[in-house]
């Protein structure tokens, strides 16, 4: 395959797309696991298979919208028996000239011209319900009026946030069909690279053993393990080659040098490269490759360059394995000039402030610092952009 430097918007939807083939492929969908029926509890955060219906109507009767009575008819009214939420809805009619006091969310009866608000009315000396407040509301919810029953609730693709699952609760959904979340490994590749305590000279702390596997789940894949790689020809394209997930994701290796050794992995078992390198700065040397029913994530070894690299690939890579839509990007409105004198697309992390995006400080491939407290990321094109001008954000997924 011939190297092409994609822009990153192409390769974003590159990501996506092929996390939907692969999702897709029949071949693929037979070797892994299919959709599960979970209840919506255990469903929060999963993504629905398939359009999800309405199995009642809400609300399912017609009700009061309000404490107070239902009436029929003009006042003042001869009282009834009271109706309180939770009741089986009346068969009896309601006559005018008669009322009842019903509580919020009650079934009204047949009949019923409106409801009367309690601080609208009162119970005259002789008994008699006395409207004092003229109204024209009917203070009546009619039955489906938010949901009517068969209606598509949510689209498939759709994830199930807390809301949707109250809505879909109300209309009666018990349990729903979810995409099994994408099985995932992170392989941390370097020998200069230690686990604890503060690194000597010539080391670096491992930052993505533990941050790596969190963002994957915030994206919604399952991260099953992770592990760290020599920089070591054989090693490395022997953990490549044993990966059994759907989404292998490997930090480090991915340039040109002596020890960079995860392009050569790659093409030894037999792996295709997808994205191979994006036009942004940092993390210009990711790669995207497939193997089988296994895509490989391969991210620069720079925390900052990684980051974005997660970011910007594997959140729509993710999303396409799951069968959701590509997110779109937006703008923001830049508060200062932000130069680019270099082609391709320079990535920085901001902070939104009341005069628009202002880029953090502390920020090259190898900073964490400036992305810990940012509100996103932005990327500003060749030529750079001066203040006021709109430029692409991305979100970032734990904000």
């Amino acid at each position: 395959m011939t190297a092409v430097l994609l822009p990153w918007g192409d390769a974003r939807a590159e990501a996506h797309r092929q996390g939907g083939r692969l999702a897709a492929d029949t071949a693929v969908r037979d070797l892994g696991a299919g959709p599960v029926r979970l209840d919506l509890a255990g469903a929060l955060g999963r993504t629905l298979v398939g359009d999800l219906l309405a199995p009642g109507a809400v609300p399912g009767h017609d009700g009061a919208a309000m404490d107070g009575w239902a009436v029929a008819g003009e006042g003042p009214w001869v009282l009834g028996a009271a109706i309180v939420a939770g009741a089986v809805p009346s068969d009896e009619r309601l006559t005018p000239g008669h009322a009842r006091p019903i509580t919020t969310g009650a079934p009204v009866p047949p009949g019923t011209d409106a409801v009367v608000r309690s601080e609208d009315a009162a119970v005259d000396h002789a008994g008699f319900l006395v409207r004092h407040t003229p109204s024209t509301r009917r203070h009546v919810r009619p039955a489906g009026e938010e949901v009517a029953l068969g209606q598509v609730l949510f689209a498939g693709g759709t994830v199930l946030t807390p809301p949707r699952a109250a809505l879909a609760a109300a209309s009666g959904v018990d349990d729903v069909l979810v995409a099994p979340a994408p099985t995932a490994r992170v392989a941390v590749l370097g020998d200069e690279i230690v686990g604890s305590g503060v690194p000597r000279p010539g080391q670096v702390r491992d930052v993505f053993t533990h941050t790596l596997p969190a963002v994957l789940r915030s994206f919604g894949a399952e991260p099953v393990a992770t592990e760290r790689v020599s920089d070591d020809a054989d090693h490395t394209a022997r953990v490549l080659d044993a990966a059994r997930e759907r989404l292998v994701v490997t930090t480090g290796g991915t340039a040109g040098s002596s020890t960079d050794h995860v392009r050569g992995a790659l093409d030894r078992i037999g792996a295709e490269l997808l994205v191979d390198r994006v036009d942004v700065r940092p993390g210009r040397p990711m790669l995207l490759a497939r193997r089988g029913a296994t895509l490989y994530l391969c991210l620069p070894g720079n925390p900052m360059a990684a980051m974005v690299g997660l970011v910007l690939l594997g959140g729509p890579l993710v999303a396409g394995l799951l069968g959701r839509p590509l997110e779109p990007t937006g703008s923001v409105r830049l508060a200062v000039d932000v130069p680019n004198d270099r082609p391709g697309g320079l990535v920085l992390a901001y902070r939104a402030t009341p005069d628009g995006a202002v880029p953090a400080s502390h920020q090259t491939s190898a900073m964490l610092r400036g992305l810990a407290d940012a509100d996103g990321l932005l990327v500003v094109g060749s030529g750079g952009r001066v203040a006021g001008d709109a430029v692409p954000p991305v979100r970032l997924p734990w904000t």
